[in-house]
């Protein structure tokens, strides 16, 4: 009988080094860019490219060339940390399909992260300041989420993560708030959000380096789950239908 993934969670967990995980591989691929980063030790370890429908071909590759690079192997990380979306349907089909490999193949525990936070770690913003980022979703729409850091630097997320019309967006208070995302200067329906922000970070994509330090700060509150559960989220239903319009 296959056991509960809660129980194998806590067996995981057990296993774990007692010291706090520097042994960290993150992958994310919900966007144009490719991106991957190794921390091993005190160093980190990356590869990063705008390279639309090449995933396939640099994922595995990338991981192979910072293991080496770190001259470490696997079996010896902690984690593996993965973009879960929401994202492009193929690319994070790709992305999801390495993670479990690579994490069943040694029985190695997994860190899901969301990629919108992904955008966000990037940004600089103050504690209490809103961060939203809106990522072009294709089909006239965009992925967005809201996020904000406490007095420690940690980021958390304000509200469930949409998809949306690109006029749907808002925001509670758009004079504190600092905007980022691949759906900036492609949407004019967000400019007049844009002209009152903050600061805007145009075009700004997930990156690998940024789940590492997502993971550090996800990994003070959660244990790293079974591969099992190395799942993405699309926020669409069904990818193939294109949105309605309600005009």
């Amino acid at each position: 009988m296959t056991r509960p993934l809660n129980q194998l969670a806590n067996q995981l967990a057990e296993q774990l080094p007692k010291r706090s995980p520097t042994r960290l591989l993150a992958l994310e691929t919900s966007s144009e860019a490719c991106s991957v980063a190794l921390q091993w030790d005190e160093v980190v370890y990356t590869r990063h490219q705008q390279a639309p429908l090449q995933h396939a071909e640099l994922l595995l590759p990338w991981v192979r060339e910072l293991l080496s690079e770190a001259e470490g192997k696997l079996k010896d990380l902690d984690a593996i940390v993965f973009g879960r979306g929401p994202g492009s349907f193929t690319s994070l089909r790709i992305g999801i399909g390495a993670v479990q490999g690579l994490a069943w193949g040694v029985e190695m525990p997994v860190i899901p992260l969301s990629s919108l936070a992904a955008v966000a770690e990037q940004v600089e913003a103050a504690a209490g300041q809103t961060i939203l980022v809106a990522m072009d979703a294709r089909m006239g729409e965009v992925f967005h989420g809201q996020f904000k850091r406490n007095d420690a630097g940690e980021l958390l997320p304000i509200c469930e993560e949409a998809v949306t019309a690109p006029e749907q967006v808002r925001v509670a208070d758009t004079i504190n708030t600092v905007m980022a995302g691949s759906a900036f200067g492609r949407f004019a329906e967000l400019d007049a959000l844009a002209e009152k922000a903050l600061a805007v970070y145009e075009g700004l994509l997930p990156s690998a380096e940024a789940l590492l330090s997502l993971a550090q700060q996800w990994l003070q509150h959660h244990q790293p789950l079974p591969a099992a559960m190395a799942q993405a989220v699309y926020l669409r239903d069904n990818v193939a239908d294109k949105p309605k319009n309600n005009s």
